[in-house]
């Protein structure tokens, strides 16, 4: 990476981010994951306005007219989707977790660059079926799993953000 990128990237990251970010509260506490079903998905109620945010954000990426809400849902989809592929609770086989990620990605890289975030006819595939994907890992997965992931990507990322600044091995998009 360029140097001064590097130093691009650590100032804005460093006037954003600090050690007080450690301290924000977690969206669930570790008594709500203890006391989530292990064996019961997230309940119907819970589970289909995050499914209906996903699909929205995809619809408004795929027509064009992806807002910064919308990359940030489907950031938030694919992290959580990342957790529970690498702790093995799900598999994925045909690398559709990869494949939406870098359409995220290049969403989030055109909107740093001052563009409206679009798609290619094949990101707009991928995004589509990852998605699905997604509604069928929530319909699937148990509450507490689904709790611990969302624990489990907090954390991850926190300390990608204190302790990665100006590495090379991540690329941080903060919009």
């Amino acid at each position: 990476m360029n140097t001064s990128i590097e130093a691009s990237m650590a100032s804005v990251l460093k006037k954003r981010v600090d050690k007080s970010y450690l301290t924000l509260p977690y969206c669930y506490t570790e008594a709500e994951v203890l006391t989530a079903s292990a064996s019961k998905p997230l309940h119907k109620r819970k589970r289909e306005p995050l499914v209906l945010a996903v699909r929205e954000a995809v619809e408004a990426a795929i027509a064009g007219a992806a807002m910064v809400e919308h990359w940030r849902t489907l950031a938030d989809a694919a992290n959580i989707a990342e957790t529970l592929i690498t702790s093995a609770a799900f598999a994925d086989p045909d690398g559709l977790f990869a494949d939406a990620v870098n359409a995220v990605i290049g969403m989030g890289r055109q909107y740093g660059a001052g563009q409206a975030m679009r798609l290619e006819p094949e990101q707009q595939e991928h995004l589509g079926d990852f998605c699905d994907a997604y509604q069928l890992m929530l319909e699937q997965a148990s509450e507490r799993t689904y709790l611990q992931a969302c624990r489990a990507t907090e954390r991850r990322l926190r300390e990608l953000l204190m302790h990665a600044c100006g590495r090379q091995d991540h690329e941080f998009l903060v919009i």
